[in-house]
């Protein structure tokens, strides 16, 4: 008996190593499958190569918002469909997360639980899924008129800023923050961005590293919709003109922006759709720093001015300065993705009006776009090539431009029915999780995928044809002067490449020592090319 129960034991200690991802692109990884409808999905990284996903839930009548942890191998950690972040009574929607800085995540949601409009709620959720805040979340603003479309991003110390668009005589665009306690930090009901008359709307918003943060908004000051900004710190005061810093004040309209962080210059990258040539929408770019100073010429540089329509981007930055930007574009007789690199400079760094990431029969709609940790990107969207409906694919774009994964993107999910609203972040280790909306059942659920670097749920790429002894490549990373190797015997070549591409240090048959002193701080690719010629790929940060 003992003995069978021994190896019993060992069959289950086994077993528990296996991964939960599906791999199997028909069923993937239920998040939640409750009753009625689960719509909106959003997920961010949980800081062990896993992931948080809240969406909006209708499992109880109104909607509700719940939220889910996985860790990274696709294991359901907390209740089964989910926790609730707020299940009151009334109608909540539109939900959002950021990480709180110690393991959890901060939700906010819009919310009628007043009876008189939406309101803006947050919640805050520890590493084990338990409310720390009151049950069924902190009043951000819950003035007489409507207040929606928040979001939400860290504010560096445990607690969040929250920014949202606020119906008075017109719309306009507030902000809030609330500390890692769970309480407001400026003026109750928050305060404007700027002082000017108009209309505005569609925030967007990003951490300024200061304890403050960086919003863009489309506003119609003018007449038409412009692009403006503003820096607020952590005391809730304007960093710049009480009138916003305009990004774009070109002829015509310019909506849907875009933000992510400029990590040299504790500025941003805004990127958004622009209408200024009268016939048709384009996108263009702006970089900024700290102090409001436009760093691209005025009105911005174009990403993409081809014909027709371009519209949806997503923008990624990275540590090296630079950014990714992919979007929806109709330059053809349906809707493809496309994909453009820009460097610190403003330069195009890919193909002129971008690389092709999807041209497959019928639309490709929605993208969304994360880092592959080695300066390129994996952009994930919805998918209509079939015909029948709609799927989820994806694609790995390199540093270069060069695209990775099979030609039109690996397929992500192809079940039954429709797939849509497609979210996706890195796992860490070169590779992805993907969430989305899933119409199988016949009412929307909440799914999930993984891939590995190489677009598959097979991780055989960062350890191609190693033993478990040669996995851990190189160390320090980050490094400052010299760069170690803790396996040399079987590698043949070692090639060190910048972020353009081109070779800067290449020695054969090396010693386990490599001497950096003499580069820049920036980010390079160390190319290792075995004796049997495999070949493995490193991101090397130099402090």
């Amino acid at each position: 008996m003992r003995k069978i129960i021994k190896y019993l034991l060992l069959f289950l200690s086994v077993n528990e190593m296996y991964a939960q991802w599906s791999t199997n692109t028909n069923l993937n990884t239920p998040i939640c499958t409750a009753f009625t409808k689960q719509n909106d999905p959003r997920i961010i990284q949980d800081g062990n190569g896993g992931a948080f996903i809240t969406w909006k839930d209708e499992r109880n009548g109104l909607p509700d918002i719940y939220v889910q942890r996985i860790n990274k191998d696709g294991y359901i950690l907390w209740t089964l469909n989910g926790i609730s972040a707020c299940d009151d009574t009334s109608d909540q929607s539109t939900p959002n997360l950021v990480t709180d800085m110690q393991g959890g995540i901060i939700v906010s949601w819009s919310d009628r639980r007043t009876g008189i409009d939406r309101d803006v709620f947050v919640q805050r959720i520890d590493s084990n899924g338990t409310e720390l805040w009151t049950h069924n979340g902190v009043a951000i603003a819950t003035k007489p008129n409507r207040e929606h479309n928040e979001k939400i991003c860290s504010d560096g110390a445990g607690g969040a800023i929250i920014v949202w668009e606020q119906e008075d005589a017109q719309w306009d665009v507030w902000a809030q923050r609330v500390n890692n306690n769970g309480v407001i930090q400026w003026t109750a009901g928050g305060i404007p961005l700027t002082t000017a008359v108009g209309n505005r709307i569609n925030p967007k918003i990003q951490k300024d590293g200061k304890g403050g943060a960086i919003v863009t908004w489309q506003d119609n000051r003018t007449g038409f919709y412009d692009i403006y900004a503003q820096r607020i710190d952590a005391l809730g005061n304007y960093v710049w003109s009480p009138l916003g810093l305009p990004i774009c004040l070109a002829p015509n309209t310019q909506s849907s922006p875009k933000i992510d962080p400029s990590n040299s210059t504790g500025g941003a990258y805004i990127t958004w759709t622009d209408k200024r040539n009268g016939v048709d929408y384009d996108i263009y770019v702006q970089k900024i720093d700290s102090s409001g100073n436009l760093l691209f010429p005025p009105n911005g540089i174009p990403v993409c001015i081809a014909s027709g329509n371009q519209s949806a981007p997503d923008i990624l930055s990275n540590k090296v300065e630079g950014v990714i930007i992919c979007w929806k574009d109709n330059r053809a007789t349906n809707t493809d993705i496309y994909a453009q690199r820009i460097d610190a400079a403003g330069n195009i760094m890919w193909t002129l009006n971008g690389v092709a990431i999807c041209t497959s029969p019928n639309d490709q709609l929605n993208p969304n776009i994360c880092e592959d940790m080695q300066g390129g990107a994996i952009i994930v969207w919805q998918d209509s090539s079939n015909a029948n409906d709609y799927d989820i694919k994806a694609q790995r774009v390199d540093y270069l431009g060069n695209i990775v994964w099979t030609v039109n993107g690996e397929v992500v999910c192809n079940a039954v029915d429709v797939q849509k609203s497609p979210k996706n972040i890195s796992d860490d280790r070169g590779g992805s999780i993907f969430v989305w909306q899933d119409k199988r059942s016949g009412s929307n659920d909440i799914y999930a995928h993984h891939f590995f670097s190489n677009g598959t749920y097979i991780d055989n790429t960062s350890v191609q044809n190693l033993s478990t002894t040669e996995k851990v490549l190189i160390y320090p990373n980050p490094t400052s002067d010299y760069l170690y190797l803790n396996f040399i015997e079987n590698i043949s070549i070692i090639n060190i490449y910048d972020v353009s591409g081109k070779n800067i240090f290449s020695e054969k048959y090396p010693t386990n020592k490599i001497d950096l002193s003499s580069f820049s701080p920036s980010l390079y690719f160390l190319e290792i090319i075995k004796k049997d010629g495999a070949t493995i790929y490193n991101k090397i940060e130099k402090q």
